[in-house]
Order: structure tokens, then sequence, then C-alpha cells
């Protein structure tokens, strides 16, 4: 292990890395600026293994060459270096690392193969096996990451660039919380930015794994602070709770509060599939609680589509209430149509059964639902405004299923259906401005009866009688 040694060894072997100042010449501002790097000796088992060589340039600076473990700090900050071996170049100010390669600051530490340390620019590129952690506990790991250091005059805000696919958990206190029992945020993609530890860019295939939810998309931005995150390209975000939900579209932001997902909302060609409905419009939001749904809004000018157990609604926006991800209701606004197949084993037909108005409320049977194991029971459908309803059903003493059924057409100002806990049609209430028309199909054999001539008993022929 590589450690400090006692002065009178130290002395001998320290060499400075830093420029050079005339005397007299003051060098606060300098020394405030650059790092003043000193290379101090490494003992194993009370015997010096550093071996150092120095030979000065003509702009009389040092190039350093050493060997058998290097421990460096540089005297104006606490900044340190770790390697096997080290070569300083002192008219470049360039430091290579190589061998168990080690850089560690109060905010950062990295570790690799390889470490070349730019110091004018304040810039770290590490090499082969890079881990990184920083002193709140995010951590990465990947082939290669270029570290640029925060310094007065040159950057106010530390970077981190990681490319090769490196993968990142950020923690608890940098996801927005000081709760660090709770899991870390997982984040892996092809190449990752983090700009003072606040905001993440992630690019290419990135996975996005948080204790709520899994997000993925070919770009992503995390800000940590605000405890949002933007996804673009393909975006998805699928819940991880008892009750499963998946979001996709063009564009996807999650808001967060203590790192639980509160408001996620997609944008373009959005689509939400939980166990009980699907939503597709323009826009969709989900708002969260829980880790469960709580609430769905869809909407746009391509109008939004709600889809429940063979069920569409559909109308130019959709509020789906349900909190705990049990569904109670469905708010259908402006030219609202809700379509069904009729039941299967009465009617045998094309057509759907439909219902319209300018809005449409379905309610639905939450007692029912609370076994997560079956789908909420639709248990009535109000139209208001311009309201109309098309409905089969089959006709009396036909054996099912009846290819023929009666049609029953309606309008008013509300039409109230009610379902009973078969989920067959109980009732049509009508209320104001009242028409409708009542199709009642024939049987073919009824119809040939009626309209069939008399028929007369045969004449019975007698002996002898003329034919």
């Amino acid at each position: 292990m590589m450690r400090r040694l006692a002065a009178g060894f130290a002395c001998a072997v320290v060499m400075g890395f830093g420029p050079r100042l005339a005397h007299g010449q003051v060098a606060t501002q300098a020394r405030a600026r650059d790092c003043d790097l000193q290379l101090i000796g490494v003992k194993v088992g009370g015997v010096g293994t550093t071996h150092i060589t120095n030979s000065s340039t003509a702009a009389g600076n040092s190039n350093t060459f050493a060997g058998g473990g290097v421990d460096g700090r540089c005297a104006n900050s606490d900044q340190r270096i770790l390697a096997d071996s080290a070569e300083s170049f002192g008219d470049d100010r360039i430091v290579y690392l190589i061998g168990r390669a080690r850089y560690s600051e109060k905010r950062m530490q990295l570790d690799a193969d390889r470490l070349t340390y730019f110091m004018a620019e304040e810039r770290l590129v590490a090499e082969g096996n890079v881990v990184g952690r920083t002193s709140t506990g995010t951590r990465f790991s990947g082939p290669r990451a270029v570290y640029l250091r925060a310094k007065p005059g040159l950057r106010e805000r530390s970077r981190l660039d990681a490319g090769g696919r490196p993968d990142t958990w950020i923690s608890a206190n940098d996801a927005g919380t000081t709760d660090t029992t709770g899991d870390s945020t997982h984040v892996l993609a092809d190449s990752i930015v983090s700009d003072d530890d606040s905001l993440i860019y992630a690019r290419g295939r990135v996975v996005i794994e948080r204790p709520d939810l899994i997000a993925t998309g070919d770009s992503a931005m995390l800000d940590q602070g605000r405890e949002v995150a933007a996804l673009r390209k393909s975006p998805s975000v699928t819940g991880r709770g008892e009750r499963k939900f998946t979001l996709t579209g063009a564009e996807i932001d999650i808001h967060s509060r203590q790192r639980q997902a509160e408001r996620v909302r997609s944008a373009g060609s959005a689509r939400a599939v939980g166990e009980e409905v699907a939503l597709d419009a323009d826009t969709v939001d989900l708002r969260i609680a829980d880790q469960k749904l709580s609430r769905a809004t869809a909407w746009g000018p391509g109008r939004a589509r709600a889809t429940q157990s063979g069920r569409d609604i559909t109308a130019d926006s959709i509020d789906v209430l349900m909190p705990g991800q049990v569904l109670h209701a469905i708010h259908a606004v402006r030219r609202a149509r809700a379509e069904s197949l009729p039941d299967s084993t009465k009617i045998k037909s094309t057509e759907r059964d439909w219902f319209a108005g300018d809005t449409i409320n379905a309610v639905f049977d939450t007692v029912a639902s609370r076994d997560t194991s079956k789908k909420a029971g639709l248990q009535r459908l109000v139209a208001t405004g311009s309201a109309k309803s098309w409905q089969q059903a089959a006709r009396d003493g036909v054996a099912a299923p009846d290819t023929i059924p009666v049609i029953n057409y309606m309008t008013g100002r509300i039409i109230t259906v009610e379902f009973g806990p078969d989920r067959a049609l109980e009732s049509v209430r009508v209320v104001d401005q009242v028409t409708g028309v009542l199709v009642q199909p024939v049987r073919a054999d009824s119809i040939r009866k009626a309209t069939a001539p008399p028929v007369r008993p045969p004449r019975q022929l007698m002996r002898g009688a003329p034919r």
C-alpha cells in the first residue's frame, strides 16, 4: 500500500511539477489557479521503492520520470494522484500515470489503468477499467472517461464525459433526496455526460432503472435538482408497481418528487396501456401516486381513444379516473362516441353497438374491480347533448346467436344506458327531444305464410267423370 513517507525521506524525493517562480515574485494568484504538484516517495515494508529521474528543460521546467510507486499531491489544493509509475513534462504541464492509477479530490475519485492529467486545462483522461465515484455516492464504470475539473477563470462547473457504454449508478443524494437507504437510479447508455453532478445527458440505447419505473429511449436528460427526466427518440416508460403500465410516444417527460414519479407525459403518437384501459392520443398525461396510476388524460387534434374490455371510446379529449389504478370513470368530451361489439352468444353481427353525444360519462363497478384478477365492469353510460344510441338485441324465440337482430335507434338530449352484473344491457332511458325507431325483423317462414295464396283441396276424381 502506498503512503506518504517521513519528512526526512520525502525531502529527498519531492519534485515540483508546477511552474517555477522567480525570487520575490508573488505566487498567490498562480497557486489559486494552478496545481502545484509535488511527487512524494513510497515506502513498502519500511523501504523506499520510488525511483525518480529528473531533467531540466530549456524553459527552466523539469521533466520527471518515476517508478516503483508514485504519490503526488497538489500543495495548494486537495488533489492527489497515485500510480505504479509516472511521467511529467514541465513545459507542456502534462502528467502520465501508468498502472493502478488514481486521481482524487474532495468531490471526485477516478481509478483506471492509465490516467493523463493535462494540468493547464484541468482535464483528466482515464482509460482502461475506469471506475469513478463522487463524494455523494454516485458511481460509474466503463472503458474511458474524461473529467474536466472546475477552476476559477477556466470553467465554473465540473464535467464528466464517459464513453464505451458506461454503467452509472446515481446515488440517492444526487437523485434529489436525502434518503440514502433507498435504491439508486441505474443509467446505462452508449455515452454519458455529467454536468456538475446535477445534469446528466445520456445518448444511445438508454436504459434508466429506478425503484418505481424503467425508462428507455435513444437519448435522455436527467435534471437531478428539479427531478425531471426527458426521453427522446422512441422512448418508453414502464411502471414497476403491483399493477403495471406502459407509456410510449415521440417524447416523454418524467416529473418526480423524492425519487418517486408523480407525472409522466408523452407527446406525439402517445399510447398508454394499463391492466384495465389503454389510451391513444397525440398527448397522454399520467398522474401517479404510490407507484400506481391515479389519473390519465388524453387529448390532441388527432382525437383521443380509450379501449376497455372490447369497448372503444373516442372524443376530442378523454379523462380517466383510476385512484389506486382501479378504474372508476371515463369522461369523454366533445364529439364523444362509444362503440362495442354485441354479445356474441346472443347476436352474430358485424355491426357494432354505438352511443354518441357531446360528452359521454362511463361509470364502472369499483367493488368488483377490487379483485385484481378481474377487470372493472361497466355500470352506466350517460351521453349528454345531441345524444344518440344504436343497440342490437336478439329476437324473441330465435335460437342464439341471432343473425338478424332487432335494431333500436334513439335520440334525445340525455340518454342513459344501464348494464347488469353480467354486462348485458338492462335499460335505456331518454330525456327531452325524444325520437326513436325500433326495427323488428320478421322470420322468413312467417312472411311466406302471410303472402302465399290459399291452398284449395284437390278435386276428387270420380269413375267415369271427365278428366
